[in-house]
């Protein structure tokens, strides 16, 4: 109930997601949910005490994940499409089962505040042999600059969401609409940008850079999400 206040989403945490966190912080590798009813954490294991072979805490990395969550991944968790709370090899037998292209969203054991994907393809060094890669965790300053929804759209390899849908079906609301630069938009956005200053001389370097597709009727490369968009 506290996580989903925090984050202010209806979706809170499962029994899987409850044993995953526990297993983090006991260093346990149980995954029988009896085991952890009756133990307790002290104030040490839980923010004094680094997690083995790393360089921060339990609650460290706890609470780098609810940031990052709050800041840029709520729709996407509330939407089911972060599993999160996956170990590396989990993610692997989760992934071997499935066709090439599936992929899935995990917090990072290794970094604070970060997200990973997980993917599984083929080994190009070796025909016939099927790898699960994973990529280097993004983290707020990435997210900052290209949202999750956006990176996962310029990933071409990436084709389902685990267990089995397709990434556009999950994504695609979130995309950022594609940038037009073709002639009718360059055309109609300087004339605008004339009609608005009529006392520049010249056009400034700002004015050639068009956000959405202004006349989709008559562009190639418009899409549904283009608006008719005048600054």
């Amino acid at each position: 109930m506290k996580y989903k206040a925090e984050m202010h989403s209806g979706r809170g945490l499962t029994e899987d997601n409850l044993v995953f966190l526990a297993q983090k912080a006991f260093s346990n590798s149980s995954n029988n949910p009896e085991d952890y009813r009756n133990m307790t954490i002290s104030w040490a294991q839980f923010n004094r005490e680094n997690l083995p072979g790393r360089n921060f805490t339990f609650w460290q990395w706890f609470d780098g994940v609810v940031e990052l969550m709050k800041k840029h991944l709520k729709p996407h968790w509330n939407d089911g499409a972060i599993l999160g709370f996956v170990n590396k090899q989990q993610a692997q037998d989760m992934l071997m089962s499935k066709p090439n292209g599936t992929f899935l969203l995990r917090f990072s054991d290794s970094e604070i505040g970060g997200i990973t994907i997980a993917w599984v393809a083929e080994n190009p060094n070796k025909q016939g042999e099927r790898l699960v890669w994973n990529l280097l965790p993004y983290t707020t300053k990435d997210f900052s600059i290209r949202s999750l929804a956006d990176r996962i759209s310029d990933l071409n390899h990436l084709l389902f969401l685990y267990p089995d849908r397709a990434k556009d079906e999950v994504f695609a609301k979130y995309y950022t609409p594609p940038l037009c630069m073709c002639t009718n938009c360059l055309v109609l956005i300087i004339s605008t940008y004339f009609l608005k200053e009529p006392a520049v001389m010249r056009l400034e370097p700002t004015a050639l850079i068009p956000l959405l597709c202004f006349q989709p009727q008559l562009c190639f490369c418009s899409s549904k999400h283009n608006k008719e968009i005048i600054r």
